[in-house]
């Protein structure tokens, strides 16, 4: 029996129990790659649960795609798995686990990621299991055997994972990584293995800036994780502003690095996001922004401190970041940090710090609060008083590109006057339309 099959039997079981179900996603094999087995997953009382056939492989000589697989033993399916810890069952009628590896207990007694088999073959059997065992490292904090180690940066491995594993995978599994309990440990081990080039693929032609070291991405993804454990308005507000950061944080190394594409240019870490990482959208639109705040955030908190910024300026710059303002806030800093302590490798352990790294912090601190006392923390939500077909009325001019300007102009008064009135709006627009002319 397969595993949709099966899943669909349990699924029948439990509506008959009167159990809510969810519904099954079927997952095809595709050896080409190293897709080997088809998958079902569902939720189980909330749970994500895959469903799939005990199985043993078949390979030919000179070749690592099977040519045939069958139904397997339970032992023959143990020894085909990625880790002993991940190689367990629990069997249903007796109500014990099973350890047919003979390790996988006490692997997980100790705190150690080990493959079944010699950890060569595992990996060039399906290169994703070094990035999976990335993943249960850091989910766990458990501890690489050194064999396994040594294996997931042999190039072999290293080229495999390059040719043979479709991106979506990939990013699948960073995106698991970053969203687990330990982000940063994920990116030092893909920095250690050499990986962060391999899953964040660059743009084959780079036409404006430099792609920074790995290191980069390492160092700011402990600030994240720094500023998760401390107290203060820096810290993340939320599990998605959390991913947010530690997304952007990972391609850092591509901040003002520009590609090319259909010969327009394109932003690398847009790029290294779509077609790296197969993220959506949504995420590239997240980086996208929080990356441009920083050279407009940075500015704006240090003249903050010594002169506060006028309501205008400081409002019209959240519009155009929108409801992201206060994570590109949270990134500018994290970028300053980054650029005034070059030699710290790990901010969740540096024990000495230095007293600038408080006032780094406030100084962004106090340009959220600075939005608050103004009250304009949701001012990109707001609607102009007058809108541009009534500026272009009053002014007795033709809609056009200029209404982009006026509107910009009446936002900025709009800003500055928060208890002015329609008619006051429309006056300052006329006085600033006879100002230009």
């Amino acid at each position: 029996m397969m595993g949709y099959e099966f899943a669909t039997y349990v699924n029948k079981y439990l509506t008959e129990q009167g159990v809510p179900t969810r519904s099954i996603a079927k997952i095809d094999s595709n050896p080409e790659k190293s897709k080997h087995l088809e998958t079902a997953t569902t939720k189980l009382f909330d749970q994500e649960v895959d469903f799939c056939n005990l199985r043993t492989e078949v390979y030919e000589e000179g070749s690592r795609i099977p040519s045939q697989v069958t139904f397997g033993t339970p032992t023959e399916d143990a020894y085909r798995r990625d880790t002993t810890i991940n190689s367990l069952f629990y069997n249903v009628n007796s109500h014990l686990v099973e350890d047919f590896t003979n390790k996988g207990i006490e692997d997980l007694v100790q705190g150690l990621i080990r493959t079944p088999l010699e950890p060569f073959e595992t990996f060039r059997d399906d290169p994703l299991r070094v990035l999976r065992c990335i993943r249960f490292a850091s989910r766990f904090d458990f501890e690489m055997v050194p064999d396994l180690c040594a294996a997931a940066k042999h190039p072999e491995i290293i080229n495999a994972l390059i040719h043979k594993i479709s991106r979506e995978r990939v990013g699948t599994e960073f995106e698991k990584m970053i969203t687990g309990p330990y982000p940063l440990l994920s990116m030092q081990l893909i920095y250690a293995f050499d990986l962060y080039p391999v899953v964040m693929a660059p743009p084959q032609t780079i036409t404006e800036g430099t792609v920074g070291e790995p290191m980069v991405a390492v160092r700011a993804v402990s600030i994240v994780a720094w500023l998760t454990e401390i107290e203060g308005g820096l810290r993340p507000a939320s599990d998605d502003e959390k991913r947010s950061l530690f997304l952007a944080a990972s391609v850092l190394p591509f901040y003002n690095v520009m590609s090319e594409q259909k010969k327009k240019p394109i932003s690398a870490a847009q790029l290294v996001l779509r077609d790296s990482l197969k993220t959506n959208n949504q995420d590239v639109n997240i980086v996208s922004t929080t990356f441009k705040g920083i050279s407009l955030l940075g500015p704006l908190a240090e003249s903050n401190m010594n002169n506060t910024v006028r309501r205008s300026e400081l409002g019209m710059v959240i519009r155009e970041l929108g409801a992201l303002w206060q994570t590109a806030v949270k990134l500018t800093a994290i970028k300053e940090l980054l650029d005034t302590y070059p030699a710290i490798l790990d901010f969740t352990t540096w024990t000495t710090k230095d007293p600038n790294v408080e006032v780094i912090c406030k100084k962004y601190q106090h340009l959220i609060q600075t939005a608050e006392d103004y009250g304009i923390q949701e001012c990109y939500k707001w609607k102009h008083v007058v809108d541009g077909k009534r500026a272009a009325q009053i002014l007795g001019i033709r809609p056009g590109p200029i209404v982009m300007e006026l509107l910009k102009v009446q936002m900025t008064w709009q800003l500055e006057h928060p208890e002015g009135s329609k008619e006051e709006c429309e006056e300052a627009i006329k006085s600033y339309w006879e100002s230009t002319q």
